[in-house]
């Protein structure tokens, strides 16, 4: 069975590859493309646009932070609804039929051929683009330090807590990097910063920073910006500035 079409874009986007940063910037949420032939999984555009469709606005913000930094950024362009980029392959999460109180209809019922090929044609280009770069530049000794970008929604409309933070920053099993980017980014009084929410990292329900993180034995941290603090330019530039300015402080301490 094939997925993408002729018509169809590659799933990994790639924006400043070359950069001769530590950081290596990535998004497994960035786009909110469907192929065509799964006719938009029967949702509106409109839906696909909302949050459950894609991180909204962080490729905007990781494409500024990449030229800041001089950091290559790796970008994925499916709708997380299509197949999530950052959940393991087969987990719950992986490809779902609900999400935020939506049905997606054209998730329902999804044969074992129709799964594979969502992972075969999306899922694994995508981090194996991100595999391959990595150990190209371990492969000439050059140093890499992982970042990846996320937003989140200011409410869920399934309910759950409050989202009070501006930016947050997450790990698993190493701390350490996230830890030095709360203590200076909380050094502003103005800024709320979250401390490993709303979703702590973990092996069944996170891909990225497990396995090009920790197994690699990277420092790394995913940063998570609130979208309405990231839904205009002036935005958008001010908090690509404030990571790059917190990302320069730590780097000769990690």
């Amino acid at each position: 069975m094939t997925l993408l079409g002729v018509s169809d874009p590659a799933p990994c986007v790639s924006f400043n590859a070359s950069g001769t940063s530590p950081f290596v910037l990535v998004s497994e949420h960035a786009g909110n493309l469907v192929p065509e032939h799964l006719e938009n999984l029967g949702l509106s555009d409109a839906d696909l646009n909302d949050h459950i469709g894609w991180d909204l606005h962080i490729r905007d913000v990781g494409e500024r932070l990449s030229t800041l930094l001089d950091a290559p950024y790796l970008c994925q362009a499916y709708s997380r609804l299509v197949i999530d980029c950052n959940r393991p392959p087969g987990a719950e999460q992986s490809i779902l039929a609900v999400s935020d109180k939506r049905r997606i209809p054209g998730n329902e019922g999804l044969s074992a051929a129709a799964i594979k090929a969502r992972q075969d044609e999306i899922f694994h280009p995508f981090h194996g683009a991100v595999a391959a770069l990595l150990g190209e530049r371990a492969a000439r000794g050059q140093r890499s330090i992982l970042i990846t970008l996320h937003s989140f929604t200011p409410a869920m409309k399934s309910g759950g807590d409050d989202r009070p933070w501006q930016i947050t920053f997450q790990y698993g099993r190493n701390p350490d990097l996230s830890k030095q980017l709360i203590a200076l980014m909380a050094a502003d009084p103005d800024i709320t910063v979250g401390d490993n929410v709303p979703y702590p990292v973990h092996d069944d329900t996170h891909y990225g920073i497990p396995v090009h993180g920790e197994m690699r034995g990277l420092p790394h941290t995913m940063i998570e910006l609130r979208q309405d603090g990231i839904d205009s330019e002036a935005g958008k530039a001010c908090w690509a500035h404030k990571i790059a300015d917190v990302l320069g402080e730590v780097l000769n301490k990690i």
